[in-house]
């Protein structure tokens, strides 16, 4: 098979990321928040208190990236960010009274949006995709790990 761009794994899984991510930032717009500090605030808001790293990993996000996030979070008053009680070099990020309302507020919306997605679907066809989604995801991590090809994709 010819190489094309439509044939392109990588390039149409971001095509369409970025139609979802777009159109989720002209949801999450009103509430003042970013789609990526969405992400970030549900983490936090799940695991309670997380430091800038465990964010960055669970977001696949590089670390100057997420410390933009939580910058910008904290100068809007939804997270604070306290220093650890034996390593002052380690602090806890958690979300503010504020925070959590502002979270609570966007759930919902982030609900009925995936709800949406998921409408064109069947249950199985979706769960076949998250199976699908996951193999890939497995498979280039493994690439990345090993520096090897271990499957042909």
């Amino acid at each position: 098979m010819e190489y094309s761009l439509r044939s392109s794994l990588g390039f149409r899984l971001n095509n369409v990321s970025n139609k979802i991510h777009a159109m989720f930032a002209k949801k999450t717009e009103p509430y003042g928040i970013a789609p990526e500090q969405f992400a970030a605030m549900k983490m936090i808001s799940e695991d309670g208190e997380v430091t800038q790293s465990k964010i960055a990993t669970m977001l696949a996000k590089a670390k100057p990236t997420v410390s933009r996030t939580v910058d910008a979070l904290e100068k809007k008053g939804l997270i604070t960010r306290d220093e650890d009680d034996t390593d002052r070099r380690v602090k806890y990020i958690r979300l503010t009274e504020e925070g959590q309302k502002v979270l609570n507020a966007v759930i919902p919306m982030a609900k009925s949006f995936n709800e949406t997605i998921y409408s064109q679907f069947t249950t199985q066809e979706i769960e076949t995709f998250f199976h699908v989604l996951e193999t890939i995801n497995d498979t280039v991590e493994q690439c990345t790990l090993t520096g090897e090809k271990t499957h042909e994709i």
